[in-house]
């Protein structure tokens, strides 16, 4: 099992407007203020999905309060605001994991009660636990000083280094990202869910276009060459036999020496938070 992380740039003017302000309107039983913050930005994007917008925020508006605010609220303010920029996906690696490890890196995070209107509750976990929920949150003076320790600080480079791997320059870009926007940076799970077989069969509830694609190549790639290193099939063989599925690898189409060396490939990192599917999630459309 694993996780589908991105990372959302987000300032505090921006989580109002598009958001908290809006969201509460419609807790309330006007919708005029969300319908003109879709006709604002389709008038200045032609290609911003307004009516999913507006769905989405009906959707998170009738949740029940109970929930914890980072699988309803918080999460769907993930998902809102890859309507509106550009975010990163990597597969697994989330900054709420390499908190476990450790947990010094605090620093750069802060509490999400900080930045919450007084009518939401805090979360129950400031970090991700489970799927299709948020995770930390850095505000933008926390993101320019990770990236400034980072290129300055052995001790800060080596930790991210060591953990991110390959997805270190995604994670890196989300958050050059997030500072040239003097932006904080929002972490998430199951925005996107990708398909590491077939890019194009994967699943996005917010807009698929706005995420950059360099972290879905990444483990595109590496999911590739654990089948073939397991089994010894070429890519061709690969795309035929192979299928995906959230939990696992669908080894259905392959013969049972491939089977049982393809089974050893599945992806374990997170899993000590299992997957389970939020509520919120259920009512997302595919795009």
């Amino acid at each position: 099992m694993g996780f589908d992380i991105s990372y959302h740039p987000i300032r505090k003017d921006q989580m109002d407007q598009w958001f908290f302000e809006p969201l509460q309107a419609l807790k309330n039983g006007e919708s005029s203020l969300v319908q003109k913050v879709a006709d604002e930005q389709s008038a200045q994007n032609k290609s911003f999905f307004a009516e999913k917008y507006i769905d989405v925020m009906r959707a998170i508006s009738s949740k029940d309060s109970k929930v914890p605010s980072e699988k309803t609220i918080l999460y769907g303010m993930a998902v809102i605001s890859g309507f509106f920029t550009t975010y990163q996906y990597v597969r697994g690696t989330a900054y709420s994991f390499l908190l476990e490890e450790h947990p010094e890196m605090g620093k750069y995070c802060s509490p999400w009660k900080a930045f919450l209107p007084d009518w939401i509750a805090a979360p129950e976990h400031e970090c991700i636990t489970e799927n299709y929920s948020s995770g930390i949150y850095m505000n933008p003076s926390q993101v320019k000083d990770l990236l400034t320790d980072y290129e300055t600080k052995t001790t800060v480079s080596q930790i991210l280094e060591d953990f991110f791997e390959s997805n270190l320059e995604v994670f890196l870009t989300a958050l050059r990202q997030a500072a040239t926007s003097d932006a904080g940076i929002m972490e998430a799970t199951e925005v996107i869910e990708v398909n590491p077989f077939d890019l194009n069969n994967s699943v996005c509830y917010s807009d698929i276009m706005l995420c950059d694609p360099q972290g879905a190549f990444i483990y595109q790639k590496v999911a590739e060459e654990q089948v073939k290193e397991a089994t010894g099939m070429d890519a061709s063989e690969i795309a035929q036999k192979v299928t995906y599925s959230k939990s696992c690898v669908d080894i259905s189409g392959m013969d049972s020496s491939e089977a049982s060396s393809a089974e050893k490939t599945k992806d374990t990192k997170g899993a000590q938070a299992g997957k389970k599917k939020g509520l919120i999630a259920r009512l997302f459309g595919k795009k």
